[in-house]
């Protein structure tokens, strides 16, 4: 996406990651398309705008994604990104097991093979999942996984669902978890590679005793770490990220990566991590090549050993 001093209007659309790294969707206004613009060592700033529109729609044989035909205007406190007609389009709905009513394309959608997964945070925060098969480690890039594996493959979405549902059982695994909580973990807990691999081998462990689980499925396959997807090598220490203080409606530095919605800012040699999940479908300003707002650095407390 091409930007100068003429600002075009925008809308955050989304985020992703995939092999090639983490980049945000934004729609454009003005020509009615969504692009991808890659983060990974840019700089650049967002400015958040109070209006809000919907973010389009997506299909889910193709993952083809596509600004709102209307570019409706949605109200401030919607709960939604989407419009009413953008979501039947689409016809997704991620809790399809507990409703009466599952849309063609989500039927389809469901009749593909799909993966189940555990996806780890920290060492006391670990979670379970589905998402097609075609998609693979990209969801759990999406969400912000500092590591995970694959723990089963199925024919389906509902006996992947199977597997999610025992696992989710257990104490210990979580079904969801807030934007908002992992970039509190991003920021303040210590991330390690062998030791999210060690906690997760444990888990793997524990879980495969329980008759429900493995008879639901569960086969895990190697640990993978998710660091190199996001800042093209290993994770930044804890101790050199800090949540900014200050406005909430801009950020901008230079990008040394991005975790699911939180990205991290470089501004004189500090790193600032925030999260961008709340400016989902927000009307934005994206500045490239500019530095729109300067962060206060609080020196950082070392920790005795």
């Amino acid at each position: 996406m091409e930007h100068s001093n003429d600002v075009r209007p925008a809308v955050l659309a989304g985020h992703g990651c995939d092999e090639n790294g983490p980049y945000l969707l934004v729609n454009d206004r003005a020509r009615n398309v969504q692009e991808r613009f890659d983060v990974r060592g840019r700089t650049f700033s967002l400015r958040r705008l109070p209006t809000r529109r919907c973010v389009g729609r997506h299909d889910l044989e193709t993952h083809l994604k596509v600004p709102c035909p209307l570019d409706v205007e949605l109200l401030p406190d919607a709960k939604d990104t989407v419009c009413p007609a953008c979501q039947e389009a689409t016809g997704f709905n991620p809790s399809f097991y507990n409703t009466d009513f599952v849309s063609p394309q989500q039927r389809a959608y469901n009749a593909e093979p799909h993966i189940a997964y555990l996806a780890y945070f920290s060492p006391g925060h670990v979670k379970a999942g589905i998402t097609g098969a075609s998609r693979g480690i990209r969801r759990l890039l999406e969400q912000g996984a500092r590591a995970g594996r694959i723990v089963g493959r199925f024919d389906d979405a509902y006996a992947a669902r199977e597997l999610e549902a025992a696992l989710c059982a257990q104490p210990g695994i979580a079904e969801t978890m807030r934007a908002a909580k992992k970039t509190d973990l991003l920021a303040n807990e210590r991330y390690d590679a062998a030791e999210a691999a060690s906690v997760l081998d444990r888990e793997a462990a524990r879980l495969a005793q329980v008759e429900g689980v493995a008879r639901a499925g569960f086969a895990p396959e190697p640990v993978q770490d998710f660091s190199p997807f996001y800042f093209g090598g290993p994770s930044p220490s804890c101790d050199d990220l800090q949540q900014p203080d200050g406005p909430d409606d801009v950020c901008g530095g230079r990008c040394v990566g991005m975790v699911g919605s939180a990205i991290v800012f470089e501004q004189g040699g500090t790193n600032f991590v925030v999260c961008l999940k709340d400016w989902e479908s927000h009307e934005i300003e994206l500045l490239e090549n500019e530095v729109a707002c300067t962060y206060d650095f609080a020196p950082q407390q070392m920790s005795l050993l």
